[in-house]
């Protein structure tokens, strides 16, 4: 369990480290949002960007399901064995729809389901992914820089999944991640701080199943901010 939680602190990055933007923003990039992938090694991560002012966008196929916009918001996910671009649909506000290439994960990324290797392998089974920007309560702009990190393995004869949650937003924010919430719910977890942030690590017979996660913020009031959307691993 110690080596795990290690394992944890070693591979938990800065937000604006999981899938630095290019310099410039690339083809079909607009004013108001855009997209882009970089490799990481031999895999690659993608990132999105929309920029509006008290708007609630909705552009799915990027991660983000909701999200009440003010200033900038940027999501970035990492890491994938491919990437691809395709067209996807914006939503702003009630009247403004149109497409944008938008770069997410490769249909060939699913991996081997039935191989769960070591954290520190180069094919391990991992998400990390950052929200940071400004969102609108409704009365104010809220702050946000979150960055999630979820993994399974093989450990011993059980099966590990670790969760990390670091949360450096300058205003307090609620962080509902339903991956974490049912496992919290099945399993009793080891739980300790690292850097900054906090690492569930639940053991468990079931084998892993990657699934669709999705995580909301809302304010300590209870107020949502956005809604988000990434692969993750449950039981």
């Amino acid at each position: 369990m110690k080596l795990l939680l290690m394992a944890a602190m070693a591979m938990v990055a800065h937000a604006a480290d999981v899938c630095p933007a290019p310099g410039s923003p690339g083809e079909g990039s607009t004013d108001g949002q855009w997209s882009w992938a970089q490799p990481r090694g031999k895999l690659d991560c993608v990132g999105s960007e929309v920029r509006g002012r008290a708007v609630v966008v909705a552009w799915p196929d990027s991660g983000i399901v909701q999200a009440v916009v003010q200033g900038r918001l940027e999501m970035a996910v990492c890491c994938f064995d491919s990437e691809i671009s395709k067209p996807a649909r914006v939503q702003r506000g009630d009247d403004e729809s149109y497409m944008v290439p938008t770069h997410q994960e490769g249909h060939d990324a699913d991996g081997d389901d039935d191989d769960f290797p070591d954290l520190i392998e180069e094919d391990a089974h991992t998400r990390t992914v950052s929200i940071r920007g400004a969102l609108w309560d409704g009365e104010r702009a809220v702050r946000v820089d979150v960055l999630l990190k979820c993994s399974a393995s093989k450990f011993a004869s059980q099966y590990a999944f670790q969760f990390t949650v670091i949360d450096r937003s300058a205003d307090a924010v609620e962080i509902d991640w339903d991956h974490l919430r049912r496992m919290r719910a099945e399993v009793a977890p080891a739980v300790r701080n690292v850097l900054g942030g906090t690492a569930y690590v639940f053991l468990t017979a079931k084998r892993p199943r990657e699934a669709a996660a999705t995580v909301e913020l809302r304010t300590k009031a209870g107020k949502a901010l956005g809604r988000f959307r990434f692969g993750g691993f449950v039981d």
